[in-house]
């Protein structure tokens, strides 16, 4: 009776030994992925959460690695292999968020917007509504969806209207409505009417002076070799003439687009600059992720 006594004493030691090893190697194991994660050594880090996701996986980790998928600059990877979580509103939030930024850095603004789209202010915490509202604007900006950005201004008003960053913003997005964008089929009628007033439209006049130049210049020599009796080269020169013709229409449409990219990139600049870029680590909680 001792002996089968002292046995039980010895396994119940053993076992609980083995579980003071285990709950030791966790501890060490996320104090490990922190240090990775804070100092930035992203693929080394999920490799490390794969592995102790292995034994527990969740959203939360789930979320957590793709999360360094985005800050090493993996945007196809979250895009490709990233499912959003719905089994809480604050894990389907971030999930959208994650998704949406993804798709805004791959220049995939439509995608990017219509991620977000699909969840309603209503149905979010107040403390998210006015960075849904944010998010939603900046695919909307970047491809100059200014009429989408009344509506949005609209559908969300009713949650913020009386919040200090919802009215700056809407003040900051009406200007760019009245300022507007260019044309670039207009600039390209203008510069088929008149070469180089298309470029000179889109806020190019070096460019709309070399095109107005580079026709008319090839045009009248063509003229005077003609009417000098050197044919050839007078065909030669009214060749060139309408090749730069073309080139000017087509080099106003570009201009008028490349302005408008410029254009609209600032304005994005000028947003995150004032409300803040989204950070997928904002919604991290390492505790949490490894609770």
């Amino acid at each position: 009776m001792k002996k089968f006594c002292f046995m039980l004493i010895l396994l119940f030691i053993a076992v609980n030994s083995s579980a003071d090893d285990d709950d030791t190697f966790r501890e060490k194991e996320i104090k490990f992925i922190r240090e990775l994660y804070e100092g930035r050594r992203y693929f080394d880090c999920i490799a490390e959460t794969e592995k102790f996701q292995f034994r527990e996986k969740t959203p939360a980790k789930e979320y957590f690695i793709y999360s360094n998928y985005y800050l090493a600059g993996q945007y196809a990877t979250v895009i490709n292999n990233y499912a959003e979580d719905l089994s809480s509103d604050e894990m389907q939030f971030q999930s959208l968020l994650l998704l949406s930024g993804s798709f805004l850095k791959k220049g995939m603004y439509h995608e990017s917007y219509k991620i977000l789209k699909s969840r309603e202010y209503g149905a979010l915490p107040d403390k998210y509504v006015f960075t849904m509202f944010l998010r939603r604007i900046e695919p909307l900006v970047l491809s100059g969806e200014t009429e989408m950005i009344d509506t949005e201004i609209t559908d969300s008003k009713i949650f913020l209207e009386d919040t200090y960053n919802f009215t700056k913003l809407r003040d900051e997005l009406q200007l760019y409505k009245k300022d507007g964008l260019k044309s670039p089929t207009y600039a390209a009628m203008m510069s088929a009417v008149v070469p180089g007033l298309g470029q000179c439209y889109a806020g190019y006049p070096a460019e709309g002076l070399i095109s107005l130049l580079s026709v008319a210049a090839t045009a009248a020599g063509g003229v005077y070799m003609k009417e000098n009796g050197r044919k050839n080269v007078s065909y030669t020169l009214f060749f060139f003439s309408g090749l730069f013709y073309g080139g000017n229409i087509y080099g106003a449409y570009n201009s008028a687009e490349t302005g408008n990219e410029a254009v609209m990139r600032s304005r994005h600049n000028s947003i995150i600059s004032q409300y803040g870029s989204y950070n997928p680590g904002d919604y991290i909680d390492i505790e949490r992720v490894f609770n």
